[in-house]
């Protein structure tokens, strides 16, 4: 009995670690390579109207998607990392006793290789017309609709919330926060 008793809790245990977070925001169906139109409003056979939306440097790339079925979003952070030194040469010029030389010397320079590394969403905040709206999944509230079609023109400073605790703020571009006017207007079926 101990022994079935022991399994019984081992596979539990198995089931609650691999099943899915919930309420979190679904990655984005695209990357920030994708040949789509940001920030304009298009038909997607899967989701409708939907608008598609990139903020990227160095650091970091964020793609969000944005429709009544939902809003998904990924966001990445660029790290690297040191993987070896190279030799690379270099020319300068040198004076002495009133003649110039030019003169070669070699130099170590790092190599760094630039990687990916996910960071899952567990929701996002909206500050629109003085009130806080949050999505974390499915599809969009009518209230949360109502607040994007009604957002102030320009662009918007949005809040990510990690599901390992913390959060950033994001900037949401004006095109893309235009086009939430179309997407989610009640009149839009």
């Amino acid at each position: 009995m101990k022994t079935q008793l022991l399994n019984w809790g081992l596979g539990l245990s198995f089931i609650l670690s691999t099943a899915p977070v919930a309420f979190a925001v679904e990655p984005a169906p695209i990357g920030e390579n994708d040949k789509v139109q940001w920030s304009k409003v298009v038909e997607n056979p899967f989701d409708g109207k939907i608008v598609y939306d990139k903020n990227f440097n160095d650091n970091l790339v964020f793609v969000s998607s944005w429709s009544k079925g939902g809003i998904r979003a990924t966001y990445n952070r660029i790290e690297s990392r040191l993987v070896g030194y190279r030799t690379v040469w270099h020319t300068r010029t040198v004076h002495r006793k009133h003649r110039k030389y030019e003169e070669r010397y070699p130099e170590r320079e790092p190599i760094y290789q630039k990687y990916r590394v996910e960071q899952p969403i567990k929701s996002l905040q909206f500050a629109i017309n003085g009130q806080i709206h949050t999505y974390d999944e499915g599809p969009v509230s009518p209230e949360l609709a109502t607040a994007l079609a009604s957002a102030p023109a320009g662009n918007m400073l949005i809040r990510i919330v990690w599901r390992k605790g913390g959060t950033q703020d994001m900037e949401i571009g004006k095109g893309t926060v235009q086009s939430w006017k179309t997407i989610f207007s009640p009149s839009e079926g």
